[in-house]
Formats: structure tokens, sequence, C-alpha cells
């Protein structure tokens, strides 16, 4: 288990731009946002996609990170709120066809 203040080292490193610091977290946190996805879609490719996309919205948005939340919850709720983003559009599409 990684410790907090080593968690918030790579954060701010990661503020900076540094690429290893991204690594760190993302090899770090990579499998609690698959595990999350999977939960709710069952298809491996798809869960994998919002991962991805996951990741790069945490990269992206880094800067807007507060440091009064934990990491975790910040990456998840990205997660979510993406995974709630391609199943309205999933329904969507799914109207729009019939």
């Amino acid at each position: 288990m990684v410790k907090t203040n080593d968690i918030l080292i790579q954060i701010r490193k990661a503020k900076e731009g540094n690429e290893q610091a991204y690594t760190f977290l993302l090899n770090t946190y990579w499998n609690d946002v698959m595990r999350f996805q999977l939960s709710k879609i069952k298809n491996e490719a798809e869960a994998e996609d919002i991962t991805v996309k996951t990741f790069a919205r945490v990269f992206d948005k880094i800067h807007l990170y507060d440091e009064q939340y934990t990491f975790k919850t910040w990456i998840l709720t990205i997660s979510k709120n993406l995974y709630i983003d391609e199943f309205r559009k999933s329904q969507s599409e799914h109207i729009s066809t019939q």
C-alpha cells in the first residue's frame, strides 16, 4: 500500500508536469478505476475505454485537485461522471435509432 504522503508528493510533481509522477499515479490507481468500471459495465473493452478517458481527464484537470479530499475519491468521481456521460450517450443513440 502506498502511503498518503507519497501520493501527495507525486500529485504535486504531476501538477508540475512530471511524467514519472503521472505514470506512478496511473499505475497506483488503474486497477481501482477498472474495477469500478467493470462493476458498472460488463464489457471489458468498454470499461477499459472509460478508464483511459478517466486518466486523460485526471491528468488534464490535475491542477484543480483539492488536497483536502483523497485522490482516489477524486479519480473515482471523475470515472463515475464519465460512466454517466457514456450511459446517457448510449441511451440517446438507442432512442434515436428506434
